[in-house]
């Protein structure tokens, strides 16, 4: 199913770690150089050529942290330069506007850098774009047209308010947009795959492919998905039948525990401090237990801390500043305490925190960023696992059954994704499937605004969930005393 490599923690989004390749009979460092210097200003190319150029090199000559980077980059660059050919879409993105991209989020900042003349430009553009489309046969379904609108009118109205004559333009350019989109909406039906539209089932397989950059059967990575949900509600159901909960499924038994009062936090500002002392203990914990898997764990900088009320209330929804991770507490009631050990492992140690120095000093080219864009979640998944395998859950048994519903929000995306866009599923059936994997949504999005994601930006998630799959299968056992040591800069 998957190309030959374990992308680890400095080269998880960069392709900039190393870990192990074949080792070559002859490598050559004036290729390898060569190479090196050919990926640095790939991204200066067109994205059909990007393939050709690549295999120019013989992958033999060159050393196995550079055959890594040849493997790791050669899927995503032959998947960008197909969709390329396309008529329609954007680098996996099918439509030109919706709710999660388009030029009118950046245009409606009226940043002092930006110019307002060329924002009217773009904007216009993704509107002729829609036009043009539309023409061929593809405008996205309408409840994703209904959740676009709002957006684009949110954007106009805040341009308008400006009250500048510079800015008039841009309202009028985004008031176009809007008039656009609705009537695309009267033609639009509710069909929520890409199968539907001209070529769309290679667009899929493609898109998958880029945000990967592996080659990948979505069918198959759909039954794989569901396979890996099977093992984990096999494991939930042990410890849930542990804790006193024996009726209904899997998913319904994990709705009843994320309601139990005694694991919620207050909603005051001493329940919010509670729970960022429980992350920060768990974080404590966690550290001497990794310290012996992987260099640079134990004392690496890292800390929880409370997002900003004024943050919180914009909808920031957590975010990594510096070390730290700003944890949003505001719908606390929702996010019981045995869901939030897991959260650390994922964004701190050994997740996101951990990695981001790795990759920033291994200065990743623009190709490295580009593609395999899946793998900077898929590595925080997989550090999930990680800390796991390390004995983080090993007195907590609650925060490991939060920590295999967790996994299972992410392979529930897989399964949804992939289902949406290959199995010709509805999104109502997504929705059904994906809360009978996972009971309720563990994370910020509902699960019905997860599923129009992914009609919006198809395997962008599934990617995710595919790169965590993909590390967990390859990886030896922590209970083999795998020891990973990073090169801060291999490139």
């Amino acid at each position: 199913m998957f190309d030959r490599r374990e992308l680890l923690l400095g080269g998880a989004a960069a392709l900039a770690g190393c870990t192990h390749a074949e080792a070559s009979d002859a490598p050559d460092p004036a290729t390898d150089a060569r190479f090196r210097d050919a990926v640095d200003r790939m991204g200066q190319r067109s994205r059909r050529t990007r393939p050709f150029l690549l295999r120019r090199f013989d992958p033999a000559r060159l050393t196995p942290e550079a055959r890594i980077l040849y493997e790791g980059l050669l899927p995503g660059a032959e998947a960008d330069a197909a969709l390329s050919e396309f008529a329609w879409g954007k680098s996996g993105a099918p439509y030109p506007v919706t709710h999660r991209n388009g030029t009118y989020r950046r245009a409606a900042e009226m940043r002092e850098e930006d110019r307002p003349g060329i924002a009217v430009r773009e904007i216009n553009n993704d509107t002729n774009r829609l036009e043009g489309h539309a023409a061929r046969g593809v405008i996205a379904p309408d409840f994703l047209i209904d959740a676009t609108i709002p957006a684009v009118e949110a954007a106009q109205r805040r341009v308008a308010a400006v009250a500048e004559r510079r800015f008039e333009p841009l309202a009028d350019a985004l008031t176009r947009q809007i008039e656009t989109l609705r009537l695309l909406r009267a033609r639009a039906n509710s069909e929520a795959g890409v199968w539907r539209l001209p070529g769309g089932e290679d667009y899929y397989r493609l898109a998958l492919q880029f945000q990967l950059g592996a080659p990948v059967d979505p069918r198959e990575a759909h039954e794989k998905a569901l396979a890996r949900c099977r093992d984990l509600h096999a494991e939930a159901d042990t410890l849930l039948r542990a804790h006193g909960l024996t009726h209904g499924d899997v998913g319904t038994r994990l709705r009843a525990l994320a309601r139990e009062e005694r694991h919620l936090f207050a909603d005051s500002a001493e329940g919010k401090a509670d729970a960022v002392a429980y992350m920060n203990e768990r974080l404590a914990h966690v550290r001497p237990l990794m310290a012996s898997q992987i260099d640079g764990a134990a004392g690496a900088e890292a800390q929880v801390r409370l997002l900003p009320q004024a943050q919180e209330a914009n909808g920031a929804m957590g975010r990594r500043q510096a070390t730290n991770y700003l944890v949003d507490l505001g719908a606390i009631r929702s996010r019981p305490r045995w869901t939030l050990a897991s959260v650390v492992h994922h964004e701190l140690i050994p997740g996101h925190i951990l990695q981001a120095p790795h990759e920033r000093a291994a200065a990743p080219s623009e190709m490295q960023l580009r593609h395999a864009l899946g793998y900077s979640e898929g590595w925080s998944t997989y550090a999930e696992q990680l800390a796991d395998e390390a004995g983080a859950f090993a007195d907590d048994p609650l925060g490991r059954v939060g920590y295999l519903q967790w996994m299972l929000f992410r392979m529930a995306r897989v399964v949804a994704d992939t289902g949406i866009h290959a199995m010709r599923w509805s999104r109502e059936r997504a929705v059904a499937e994906m809360t009978a994997l996972q009971g309720e949504s563990i994370a910020f999005v509902s699960i019905e605004d997860d599923v129009v994601r992914f009609c919006a930006q198809p395997g962008a998630f599934a990617a995710q969930g595919l790169a965590a799959l993909h590390l967990s299968f390859r990886s030896p056992r922590m209970s083999c005393c795998w020891r990973l040591t990073i090169r801060s800069g291999a490139r």
